[in-house]
C-alpha cells in the first residue's frame, strides 16, 4: 500500500541535503531521512515487528524514531512518514466501509496537516490525534505517520532531516506529548511496544549525584523543589508556589467538634445557608406545648385529690423562697398527691 506514496521521491531528491547526523540525536520522536534505495547495502530495511516484504515505496522518505533498544543500539525502530502523493487521508480512503475506515485507522496527521478524518468529537480526536513537532518547526509538505508497519535499519545508513524552507532548524522532532501518543496509538494498532531503550553517555549521570539547578527540601509532608537563580526565567512564580507549600497540619487540627449531649431531644437545628449566623434554636413551642400538657395533668391529678382529701383543712400561706425552691417543692408535692392517689 505504500507504493503510491512517491511523492518525496518526485519533489524531495532535488532539494534534500543528505548528511550525516549525531549519534546522541536518534532518540525516540526524532525525524530522520531514509535513503533512496540505490543507495543502500541490500535487505538494509527488515520488518522490527511483523512479517511480510519491504514494499518499495518506503525509500526515500522521512521516518520517526520509535525505539533504540539499548541492547542494539546501533539498531533503529521506525514508522514511515509520507505524503500519500499530495492527497488527504480522506481522499484516499473515503467510502464509508469498514475496509477504508480500517486503512483510515493506519495513520496519524502532522501538524499543519488537517485533522483525522474521523476525528469528529472529542473522544475521536483522543484516538487520532493531530501530532505536533517541537519549536514549531514543519515538514515540508502535508503529512502522515503510518503507524501500520515497524522497519529497523543500521542507525548508520540514516541521514539526517532537512526541510529548506527552515534552514536554520538543526533537527526536527516531535514533542514529548505527540511522541507519547504516536507510541501508545501503535501500540493498540500493532501490539508493538518499545522496550529499554539506549541512553547516549552524555546523557548519563551517576544516581547520586544532585540534579544540576536543583535543591531539594523535605517537609513532613510534602516536597518542595527550589530552582536555582540561573534556572528562574519568572522569578515570582516560583516564590508564589514555594509560599503556598507548608507542613501539612497536625492531625487534631481536623477533629469533630465535641456535640453537647443534655440538649432537648429532637431533629439537629439546621444550619443557615450562609453559615456565618448562630444556627437556628428550637421553637419556642416545642418547649411550651409539652410543659402546658404536663401542668394540665398536674391540675387534674390535684383536683381529684382535693375531692377525696374534702376534710383537710384549708389555707393560705405565702412563701417567699427562690424559684429553684419552689419548683423542687412542686415537684415533691406532685409526687405525694401520686402517691396518694
Amino acid at each position: 500500500m505504500m507504493g503510491h506514496s512517491n511523492e518525496y521521491d518526485l519533489k524531495r531528491s532535488t532539494t534534500v541535503i543528505q548528511k550525516h547526523f549525531d549519534n546522541g540525536y536518534a532518540v525516540q520522536g526524532r525525524v530522520l531521512w531514509l535513503p533512496a534505495k540505490e543507495d543502500l547495502p541490500e535487505r538494509a530495511v527488515r520488518r522490527a515487528h511483523g512479517k511480510g516484504a519491504i514494499e518499495e515505496g518506503i525509500y526515500n522518505h522521512p521516518v520517526v524514531v520509535v525505539s533504540r533498544p539499548a541492547e542494539d543500539s546501533d539498531v533503529i525502530h521506525f514508522h514511515l512518514i509520507t505524503s500519500l502523493q499530495g492527497r488527504r487521508l480522506d481522499q484516499l480512503y473515503n467510502k464509508p466501509n469498514e475496509f477504508h475506515a480500517s486503512r483510515r485507522s493506519w495513520y496519524l496527521p502532522v501538524f499543519p496537516t488537517p485533522d483525522h478524518p474521523d476525528a469528529i468529537s472529542k473522544k475521536t480526536k483522543k484516538r487520532f490525534p493531530t501530532l505536533v513537532l517541537a519549536n514549531q518547526e514543519t515538514l515540508r509538505w502535508d503529512s502522515y505517520v503510518n503507524l501500520r508497519h515497524v522497519y529497523k535499519i543500521e542507525m548508520a545508513l540514516l541521514r539526517s532531516y532537512t526541510n529548506p524552507e527552515m534552514p536554520n532548524a538543526e533537527s526536527f522532532r516531535f514533542e514529548r506529548e505527540s511522541t507519547i501518543r504516536m507510541l501508545a496509538k501503535g501500540k493498540s494498532l500493532t501490539l508493538y511496544e518499545p522496550g529499554p531503550q539506549y541512553v547516549s553517555p552524555s546523557l548519563k549521570r551517576s544516581a547520586s549525584d544532585p540534579i544540576p539547578g536543583t535543591k531539594r527540601h523535605v517537609s513532613r509532608m510534602h516536597e518542595v523543589v527550589h530552582k536555582s537563580e540561573p534556572l528562574r526565567p519568572f522569578p515570582e512564580r516560583i516564590v508564589t508556589i514555594t509560599a503556598m507549600v507548608i507542613p501539612a497540619p497536625a492531625q487534631v487540627d481536623f477533629r469533630m467538634e465535641v456535640i453537647c449531649t443534655d440538649r432537648i431531644a429532637g431533629p439537629p437545628p439546621k444550619v443557615p445557608p450562609d453559615g456565618d449566623k448562630v444556627p437556628v434554636l428550637p421553637s419556642v413551642d416545642r418547649f411550651v406545648e409539652p410543659l402546658g400538657r404536663f401542668y394540665g395533668n398536674v391540675q387534674t391529678v390535684a383536683l381529684v385529690a382535693q375531692q377525696r382529701l374534702g376534710s383537710l383543712a384549708r389555707s393560705t400561706v405565702t412563701f417567699k423562697l427562690p424559684p429553684t425552691q419552689i419548683w423542687r417543692d412542686a415537684k415533691g408535692l406532685t409526687a405525694v398527691i401520686i402517691a396518694s392517689i
